[in-house]
C-alpha cells in the first residue's frame, strides 16, 4: 500500500530494513533543498521545546523538599539526593527521546514527525541506537550559539548533514513511511 504511493525515484532507491517496515532513502544528488531545511528548523524547534518541557516535569520532584517556615531547606543530605534523582531522571527522559523513542518510531522524534522528515543510516537503513545515540550526544554542539552551529553545517554540508549526522553515519530525510505514530 505505502509502496505505490512513492514516486518512482523513490520506488528504485528502496532498502528493506526488516520484516515489518522499509525505509526509503531519496537519491541525494544536490545540496538540501529549502522545504527541507525549513522542516529541519521547524523540527529542532519543536524538539527543543519538548525536551526542555519533559526532564522540566520531573523538577517536580523538588517540590517534596522539606522547608522551613522561612523557606530555606531543612536536610542538606535529602536535596543532595533528590537533586541527583532529578538530574538522572531528566538524562533518561532525554534518552527516551532522542534516542529510544526514534529507534521505535522509524527515526523520528515527536519534531521530526510533526514536519515529516526521519533519521535514516548513510546507506538508507534503519538507523540504530548507536547512530541516535552519537547524533543525542552530538546536539549539544549542534545547538551551541541557538542552533547556529548545526544550520552552518547543515548549509554547508553536500547531504545536509549537521555534526552529530556526519559523525553518526546519518541523514534527515523527507517521509513519512508507515506507522505515522
Amino acid at each position: 500500500m505505502y509502496e505505490r504511493s512513492l514516486p518512482q525515484r523513490f520506488a528504485r532507491s528502496a532498502h528493506p530494513v526488516g520484516p515489518r517496515a522499509r525505509v526509503w532513502l531519496p537519491t541525494i544528488e544536490h545540496r538540501v533543498g529549502p522545504s527541507l531545511l525549513y522542516r529541519r528548523i521547524g523540527q529542532f524547534a519543536v524538539d527543543v521545546i519538548a525536551s526542555a518541557l519533559l526532564p522540566g516535569a520531573a523538577m517536580f520532584l523538588f517540590v517534596l523538599l522539606p522547608t522551613h517556615p522561612d523557606g530555606s531547606i531543612r536536610s542538606g543530605p535529602l536535596t543532595a539526593t533528590i537533586t541527583a534523582g532529578v538530574l538522572v531522571v531528566a538524562v533518561a527522559i532525554l534518552f527516551w527521546y532522542w534516542v529510544l523513542r526514534p529507534a521505535e518510531h522509524d527515526g523520528r522524534t515527536w519534531g521530526m514527525q510533526a514536519f515529516g522528515i526521519r533519521v535514516v543510516d548513510v546507506s538508507g537503513g534503519r538507523a540504530g541506537r548507536r547512530q541516535l545515540a552519537i547524533r543525542w550526544v552530538l546536539l549539544c554542539v549542534d545547538a551551541f550559539a541557538l542552533g547556529v552551529i548545526g544550520l552552518v553545517a547543515v548549509l554547508t554540508s553536500e547531504r545536509g548533514q549537521r555534526i552529530g549526522d556526519r559523525v553518526a553515519g546519518t541523514l534527515v530525510v523527507r517521509g513519512r513511511g508507515p506507522g505515522l505514530c
